[in-house]
Protein backbone atom coordinates (compact mmCIF):
# COMPACT_ATOMS: atom_id res chain seq x y z
CA UNK A 1 0.00 0.00 0.00
CA UNK A 2 1.25 3.48 -0.85
CA UNK A 3 1.63 6.14 1.81
CA UNK A 4 -0.45 8.60 -0.20
CA UNK A 5 -4.01 9.71 -0.74
CA UNK A 6 -3.61 9.28 -4.51
CA UNK A 7 -5.53 6.67 -6.47
CA UNK A 8 -3.59 3.99 -8.33
CA UNK A 9 -4.31 5.75 -11.63
CA UNK A 10 -3.10 9.10 -10.27
CA UNK A 11 0.03 7.45 -8.90
CA UNK A 12 0.73 5.82 -12.29
CA UNK A 13 0.20 9.17 -14.00
CA UNK A 14 2.71 10.83 -11.65
CA UNK A 15 5.16 7.99 -12.23
CA UNK A 16 4.86 8.50 -15.99
CA UNK A 17 5.38 12.24 -15.52
CA UNK A 18 8.50 11.59 -13.41
CA UNK A 19 9.87 9.25 -16.06
CA UNK A 20 9.27 11.86 -18.79
CA UNK A 21 11.03 14.53 -16.71
CA UNK A 22 13.92 12.14 -16.12
CA UNK A 23 14.23 11.45 -19.86
CA UNK A 24 14.16 15.15 -20.65
CA UNK A 25 16.90 15.90 -18.12
CA UNK A 26 19.06 13.05 -19.41
CA UNK A 27 18.68 14.32 -22.99
CA UNK A 28 19.67 17.83 -21.90
CA UNK A 29 22.64 16.34 -20.08
CA UNK A 30 23.87 14.68 -23.29
CA UNK A 31 23.43 18.00 -25.14
CA UNK A 32 25.35 19.81 -22.38
CA UNK A 33 28.25 17.37 -22.63
CA UNK A 34 28.35 17.72 -26.41
CA UNK A 35 28.21 21.51 -26.10
CA UNK A 36 31.03 21.60 -23.57
CA UNK A 37 33.27 19.40 -25.72
CA UNK A 38 32.75 21.59 -28.80
CA UNK A 39 33.70 24.89 -27.14
CA UNK A 40 36.78 26.55 -28.55
CA UNK A 41 38.78 29.29 -26.92
CA UNK A 42 39.41 31.12 -30.19
CA UNK A 43 38.10 34.61 -30.76
CA UNK A 44 38.54 38.11 -29.46
CA UNK A 45 38.17 39.08 -25.80
CA UNK A 46 34.48 39.96 -26.15
CA UNK A 47 33.67 36.61 -27.74
CA UNK A 48 35.61 34.73 -25.08
CA UNK A 49 33.92 36.72 -22.28
CA UNK A 50 30.50 36.13 -23.82
CA UNK A 51 31.25 32.41 -24.15
CA UNK A 52 32.37 32.29 -20.48
CA UNK A 53 29.07 33.81 -19.36
CA UNK A 54 27.12 31.35 -21.51
CA UNK A 55 29.19 28.46 -20.11
CA UNK A 56 28.56 29.56 -16.52
CA UNK A 57 24.82 29.71 -17.16
CA UNK A 58 24.89 26.27 -18.81
CA UNK A 59 26.83 24.81 -15.90
CA UNK A 60 24.37 26.31 -13.38
CA UNK A 61 21.39 24.90 -15.28
CA UNK A 62 23.12 21.52 -15.56
CA UNK A 63 23.68 21.43 -11.78
CA UNK A 64 20.03 22.31 -11.16
CA UNK A 65 18.99 19.50 -13.51
CA UNK A 66 21.26 17.06 -11.64
CA UNK A 67 19.57 18.02 -8.36
CA UNK A 68 16.13 17.51 -9.93
CA UNK A 69 17.25 14.17 -11.38
CA UNK A 70 18.34 13.01 -7.92
CA UNK A 71 14.94 14.00 -6.48
CA UNK A 72 13.13 12.24 -9.34
CA UNK A 73 15.14 9.05 -8.77
CA UNK A 74 14.27 9.18 -5.06
CA UNK A 75 10.57 9.63 -5.84
CA UNK A 76 10.60 6.72 -8.29
CA UNK A 77 12.31 4.57 -5.64
CA UNK A 78 9.66 5.51 -3.10
CA UNK A 79 6.91 4.57 -5.55
CA UNK A 80 8.57 1.19 -6.02
CA UNK A 81 8.89 0.56 -2.27
CA UNK A 82 5.43 1.92 -1.42
CA UNK A 83 6.51 4.92 0.65
CA UNK A 84 5.79 7.59 -1.95
CA UNK A 85 3.84 10.51 -0.52
CA UNK A 86 5.19 10.26 3.02
CA UNK A 87 6.95 13.38 4.34
CA UNK A 88 10.63 12.68 5.05
CA UNK A 89 10.60 15.07 8.00
CA UNK A 90 7.42 14.42 9.98
CA UNK A 91 6.22 11.16 8.43
CA UNK A 92 2.76 12.52 7.64
CA UNK A 93 1.06 12.02 4.28
CA UNK A 94 1.85 14.72 1.70
CA UNK A 95 -1.35 16.11 0.17
CA UNK A 96 -2.34 14.90 -3.28
CA UNK A 97 -2.46 18.46 -4.66
CA UNK A 98 1.13 19.08 -3.54
CA UNK A 99 2.31 15.80 -5.09
CA UNK A 100 0.56 16.62 -8.34
CA UNK A 101 2.15 20.09 -8.39
CA UNK A 102 5.63 18.83 -7.36
CA UNK A 103 5.76 15.08 -7.95
CA UNK A 104 9.30 14.73 -6.60
CA UNK A 105 8.77 16.68 -3.39
CA UNK A 106 9.99 14.98 -0.22
CA UNK A 107 8.33 17.25 2.34
CA UNK A 108 4.77 18.21 3.20
CA UNK A 109 3.94 21.90 2.90
CA UNK A 110 4.28 22.53 6.64
CA UNK A 111 7.77 21.01 6.86
CA UNK A 112 8.85 22.82 3.68
CA UNK A 113 7.69 26.14 5.14
CA UNK A 114 9.58 25.38 8.38
CA UNK A 115 12.72 24.56 6.43
CA UNK A 116 12.45 27.75 4.37
CA UNK A 117 11.88 29.83 7.52
CA UNK A 118 15.09 28.44 9.01
CA UNK A 119 17.04 29.53 5.91
CA UNK A 120 15.90 33.14 6.24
Amino acid sequence: MNATELSTAELESLKDSLLLQKGSILNKSHEFIAEQSSISGAGDEAEVASQDVANNISIHLHERDRTALYAIERALGKIAEGTYGQCESCGEIIGARRLQARPFTALCIECMEEQEALRH
